[in-house]
Formats: C-alpha cells, structure tokens, sequence
C-alpha cells in the first residue's frame, strides 16, 4: 500500500521539461515530507492539448457521490488494481480519468517481530520523481470543490517484497503517454526495480506532525 508520500523540493518547471507537459499549475508545489491522505498531490492528466499538471486532493471521491465529504466512508487514498475496472467506485475513472501522482517517495512499514519499521522508498538514480499510477475525479460536493486522486497499487515486486506485500503501480517516463491513453493495467510497462532504493528511516515518520526533512535520512546515518 501507500499511506505516506514525499514532495521535496519538486518543481512544474522541472516537470514541464522532463515530461513534455503542455501546462501547470504556476503555485508552486510545496515540499512535504510526510505527507498523508487527503493533503493535496501534484498530478498529470490527459488535457486537451497533452499531459497537463493539477494539483488533486489524495482521497479518491467518485463523480457520481452527492453527500458531503465527510458522508463518504471508504477507504479510498489507494486502488487495488487487479479489482479497479470492476468495482463501481473506480471503473469509470479508469476508463476516462488517469493521472499519475508525483512524488519524491514513500514511505512503507515493515513488520518484524519486534515491531513496525519505516522504510523510505525514492529514485535511485536522478529522476526527480516517482509516477505512480492513479485515477483521478473532479466532484462539487456542498463542503469542497475540486480534483481528488486515487494511487494504483499492485503485488510487491522484486526487493519491495521484502517490506511489504504491495506496492504503488509505479512507471516509466516513457511509459506516461501510455498509461494516459487508456493501456491495459496487465500491458503497462513498470518502473524496473533497479530504478529504486530504499532504507530504513527513524519511528518520527510513524506521526503526521513530524514533517521535516531528517525524516528521510536513513536510520544509522
């Protein structure tokens, strides 16, 4: 799963060169990092005239809900996608509304004998961002107004497994126009595990009040 993300130090400029995006948004994205569910994510979506920047609140409403916010009580910050085509929450957003969210990492957990241990996953190598697959929905509900975004999570591959069982649907720069243009989940090229690293970071990350950059430094350093 994926319940913690980063965003240091991320730029649109920056994703406007390296993804080709033909607009964003001009606020800047605010550096987070530990940043949980229904704070506000950069995403890209399919616009009009290509992949376009937002920015969408992380807990994934459907269009078609017409209570208030607080009236939706799922769990709806991740998407298993082996059932997102199926369930009713999802499957119209899959067909119509993809995004990927931006994040510098994440952050999982790791059950040992003794306990939880945060783990921090990011790039290995200088990209200066994760993509990972998400649905994305525009609702106007009585208390918000606005996107909101749902991650993709799949079965851990490679090392991750070691953490945890799943993992975010992560992909490929080149793989974006894909993704965007409607690809089969089971067809979507992945991120390749040796384009990640991980280590284990310190228990401050367990709570939301922390949020500073030593959150990320690894354990013994």
């Amino acid at each position: 799963m994926c319940g913690r993300i980063t965003l240091a130090e991320l730029s649109w400029r920056e994703f406007r060169d390296w993804l080709v995006l033909s607009r964003a948004p001009e606020t800047p994205i605010e550096s987070r990092y530990n940043l949980a569910p229904t704070g506000n994510v950069p995403i890209i979506r399919q616009g009009p005239d290509g992949p376009e920047g937002a920015v969408a609140r992380w807990w994934f409403i459907p269009e078609w809900h017409r209570g208030t916010l607080s009236d939706w009580k799922a769990s709806t910050l991740n998407a298993r996608s082996e059932e997102a085509a199926t369930r009713p929450t999802y499957r119209d957003a899959l067909r119509r509304r993809r995004c990927v969210v931006l994040a510098s990492g994440y952050y999982e957990w790791q059950v040992r004998a003794d306990g939880k241990h945060p783990h921090y996953i990011h790039p290995a190598g200088n990209a200066p961002a994760l993509l990972m697959a998400g649905l994305w929905s525009e609702v106007r509900l009585p208390d918000f107004q606005g996107l909101t975004c749902a991650i993709l999570t799949e079965a851990a591959r490679g090392p991750l497994a070691g953490i945890h069982d799943r993992m975010p649907l992560m992909i490929a720069p080149a793989s974006l126009p894909e993704w965007l243009g409607g690809c089969a989940i089971a067809d979507l090229p992945r991120l390749p595990p040796e384009a990640l690293d991980f280590h284990e970071v310190g228990a401050r990350v367990n709570s939301v009040r922390n949020d500073d950059a030593s959150l990320i430094r690894a354990l013994d350093a």
